[in-house]
C-alpha cells in the first residue's frame, strides 16, 4: 500500500497535499463503480456518454448477449468452486485478496478525485457566483479551487500511482480475455453469434473514460482561468500609475501582474497535468506525438512538465522577437500598464500554441457528464420514465400560506443548477421532487425514523429494495425544523467573515434509509461522527448530491467529512484546506481573547494585591 501523504510538493498544489493528514483515507485508484455502473452496461449495448458505440451500430464482436451474464457470474474455471470472472475483476480494484495497489491519501484529494472520475465538475457556474468566487477580492480562493483539480491529477500522474492504475487495468484485461475464451466457446456451440472480445471493449471504454474525465476537468479549469484573467488584463491595460513617468511599477501593477502569473501557472500546469497517459495499457495504442519536442509527450509528468515549460519559454521569446522585428524602428509611447498587458498577451499566445501541440482541440465538443447522458438516454428510450427524490415534511406549526411560500423558495433554490454541466438543460424537467407530508401520517416533529420506515415501505417495490417509482432509493430528503429555519430565519447565519456567504444558504436534510446506528458503516475512521443523515445546501441537490448518488461515486458517508467542519455541519460541495482553518478561526479567536483576558486579569490582580499590600502596610505603620 502506497502512502501518498508525505509526497514532496513545492508547487501551487502544496496547499492540498500538505493538508492530507487532516483525514487520511484508503483510495482504490480505479473507482469501484467503473465496472458495474459503467463498463458492463456498455458491454451489453449502452452507448458511451458522447453517443458513440450505440447498440444499433455494433456487431456481435462488440456486444454481449443478456443471457451471457450467467457465464460472467459462473465459477471459473467452469465446474470448479473458484470465484467467477466478475468476482476476480472486482477483487483487482482493491480487496482483502488483492490490496497491494491501494493508496493512502487525504480525504480532500480523494473526494474530489472520485467526483472528477465521473466527469462531474467541482462547482457549477451558479455555485461559483453564489460563493463569490467570480469577485476580484476572492481570487485567492478561486485559485485554490482550481489548484485542487491539479492536485488530483498530480496524484494520478504520480509514477507509483500511475503504475498501480495501469497494472490494475491490465490484470482486469487478462480476466476479460479468460471470459472471452469461455464466451466464444459457448457461442461456437450455440452457433448463433460470432466471436466477441470483452477485453477489447474494456480497452475502448477506458480510453474513452480517461478522455472524458480529463477533457471535462481541463475545460473547467481553463474556462475559469480565462474568466478571471479577462478583467485583470483590462484593468492592467487601463491603469496609469503615478510612477509611470519614472518607469517604476506601483502597487497596482505588482498586484495585477502577480495575479496574472498565478493564473498562467495554473493553466500551464492544467495543460500538462490533467492527462491520463495510457502507455503500457493492454489493447490500447497511444496517440502519435504531435509536432512539439518528444519530451512534451512523455508519460512521465516529471519529464513532460519541464518540457512544456521550456517549450513555452522558447515560443514566448520567438513571438516577442517577431513582434519587435515587425515594429522595426517605429516607437510608440505606452504606459507601463499597456506594456505589461502586451507582454502578457504574448505569453498567452505562446501558451495557446504549446497547448495545441500537446492536447490538440481539447476544448471542442465537450462530452456531457455521463450521469446526465444516462438519464437523457433512458428518457429517449422510454418517455414515461421519471427520475427524482422523495422529500418528507417533518416540521409542523406553519400556516398553509407560510408553508406554501417556503416550498416556492425551496424549489426555486433547488432548481437553480446546471450551468457548466453539459446537457443539464435537457434533463432538468425530468427530475422531480415527490412530496410526502408527515403530518398526514402522524409523524412527530423531526421524526426521521418514521420517515425511513415509510420510505422503505412505500417507495421500495419489494423486500429486495428494487424501486419501481423512478425515485432514487439510496437516499431521501426531509424538511426538518432546522431546514425550515434555514430558509425563513437568520438562525443559521454566522457573522464569521471567513465563511463565504454562499455557503450559508438554505439547506435540506438528506437521509440514508438503510443506515443502522448499531451496525454503523464499514470505515467509521474515514467518516467520523457520521449518523446516517446530513444537511445539504438546496442548490446542490440535483447537480451535486443526486449526480454523485446515481453515479454511485459515493454515499452520504463519503460526503460527510466535507460537511462536518461547516459551522452548521452542512454539505456545501468540495472544500479547501483553507475552509478547515477558517472554521476553527472563530474558536481560535475566542481562545486567544480568553487567554488575553486571563493575562490582563492576572496582571490586574497582581497590581491590586500590591496596592492593597501597600495600603495595609501604610495603615499598620501608622497604627504602630
Amino acid at each position: 500500500m502506497y502512502n501518498y501523504l508525505d509526497v514532496a510538493d513545492e508547487t501551487i498544489t502544496k496547499l492540498h497535499t500538505s493538508a492530507q493528514d487532516q483525514l487520511p483515507v484508503v483510495d482504490r485508484i480505479l473507482e469501484a463503480q467503473t465496472i458495474s455502473t459503467h463498463f458492463l452496461p456498455f458491454a451489453f449495448g449502452k452507448p458511451l456518454a458522447d453517443g458513440t458505440w450505440s447498440e444499433e451500430t455494433r456487431t456481435d464482436a462488440t456486444l454481449l448477449a443478456i443471457d451471457e451474464i450467467d457465464i460472467l457470474q459462473a465459477n471459473y474455471p467452469p465446474g470448479s468452486i473458484e470465484p467467477s470472472i466478475l468476482d476476480r475483476v472486482s477483487s483487482r480494484i482493491g480487496s482483502v485478496d488483492d490490496h497491494e495497489r491501494l493508496c493512502i491519501i487525504g480525504k480532500n484529494i480523494q473526494s474530489l478525485k472520485s467526483r472528477l472520475w465521473e466527469g462531474i465538475i467541482p462547482i457549477s457556474d451558479q455555485r461559483w457566483r453564489e460563493k463569490g468566487l467570480d469577485r476580484p477580492e476572492n481570487i485567492a480562493l478561486a485559485l485554490e479551487h482550481l489548484s485542487a483539480v491539479l492536485a488530483v491529477f498530480a496524484y494520478l500522474n504520480d509514477n507509483i500511482v500511475r503504475g498501480y492504475l495501469r497494472d490494475t487495468y491490465n490484470l482486469i484485461y487478462d480476466h476479460w480475455e479468460s471470459l472471452d475464451a469461455m464466451l466464444n466457446e459457448h457461442r461456437a456451440k450455440e452457433g448463433k453469434l460470432g466471436p466477441v472480445s470483452v477485453a477489447n471493449l474494456w480497452a475502448v471504454y477506458m480510453e474513452f473514460h480517461f478522455k472524458m474525465m480529463t477533457q471535462r476537468a481541463h475545460q473547467w479549469v481553463i474556462r475559469h482561468v480565462e474568466a478571471l484573467r479577462g478583467p485583470i488584463l483590462e484593468e492592467l491595460r487601463a491603469h496609469r500609475g503615478v510612477t509611470d513617468a519614472e518607469g517604476k511599477p506601483d502597487e497596482t501593477h505588482w498586484k495585477l501582474t502577480n495575479e496574472l502569473q498565478l493564473l498562467l501557472e495554473t493553466s500551464v500546469r492544467a495543460d500538462y497535468t490533467i492527462l491520463m497517459p495510457m502507455q503500457g495499457y493492454k489493447g490500447v495504442t497511444p496517440p502519435k506525438p504531435g509536432s512539439g519536442p518528444p519530451a512534451l509527450y512523455d508519460a512521465d509528468i516529471e519529464k513532460r512538465g519541464p518540457a512544456f515549460a521550456e517549450r513555452l519559454k522558447v515560443l514566448s521569446y520567438k513571438i516577442m522577437f517577431d513582434k519587435m522585428l515587425d515594429a522595426g524602428l517605429k516607437t510608440e509611447e505606452k504606459s507601463l500598464g499597456e506594456t505589461y498587458y502586451e507582454s502578457a498577451m504574448e505569453q498567452i499566445e505562446a501558451h495557446m500554441q504549446v497547448r495545441g501541440e500537446l492536447r490538440g482541440d481539447s476544448l471542442d465538443m465537450i462530452i456531457p457528464e455521463p450521469w446526465i447522458a444516462s438519464i437523457r438516454l433512458e428518457k429517449e428510450e422510454n418517455a414515461t420514465i421519471e427520475h427524482g427524490l422523495a422529500i418528507y415534511r417533518l416540521t409542523h406549526g406553519q400556516t398553509e400560506s407560510e408553508w406554501a411560500e417556503f416550498v416556492r423558495e425551496l424549489e426555486s433554490h433547488i432548481s437553480d443548477w446546471g450551468e457548466g454541466q453539459t446537457g443539464s438543460e435537457e434533463i432538468k424537467q425530468d427530475l422531480k421532487l415527490t412530496w410526502v407530508d408527515g403530518n398526514g401520517f402522524g409523524f412527530a416533529e423531526d421524526d426521521i425514523a418514521a420517515a425511513k420506515t415509510h420510505f422503505k415501505q412505500t417507495f421500495y417495490s419489494d423486500d429486495t429494495g428494487d424501486n419501481s417509482n423512478g425515485l432514487l432509493d439510496s437516499l431521501f430528503l426531509a424538511i426538518d425544523s432546522a431546514s425550515f429555519a434555514s430558509y425563513t430565519t437568520d438562525t443559521y447565519r454566522t457573522n464569521n467573515s471567513y465563511i463565504l456567504p454562499g455557503d450559508l444558504n438554505g439547506f435540506v436534510l438528506a437521509v440514508d434509509p438503510e443506515y443502522d446506528s448499531l451496525e454503523g458503516i464499514e470505515r467509521p475512521d474515514e467518516s467520523p461522527g457520521y449518523s446516517g443523515q446530513m444537511h445539504v445546501l438546496g442548490s446542490l441537490v440535483w447537480g451535486d448530491l443526486f449526480a454523485l448518488m446515481v453515479s454511485q461515486s459515493t454515499g452520504l458517508e463519503g460526503l460527510w467529512p466535507l460537511a462536518m467542519e461547516h459551522p452548521n455541519q452542512v454539505y456545501h460541495g468540495p472544500t479547501l484546506p483553507t475552509n478547515f482553518d477558517y472554521t476553527y478561526w472563530g474558536i481560535f479567536r475566542l481562545v486567544a481573547f480568553l487567554v488575553l483576558v486571563g493575562i490582563v486579569c492576572w496582571y490586574l490582580f497582581r497590581y491590586v494585591v500590591r496596592v492593597i499590600r501597600r495600603l495595609v502596610v501604610g495603615i499598620l505603620r501608622r497604627v504602630w
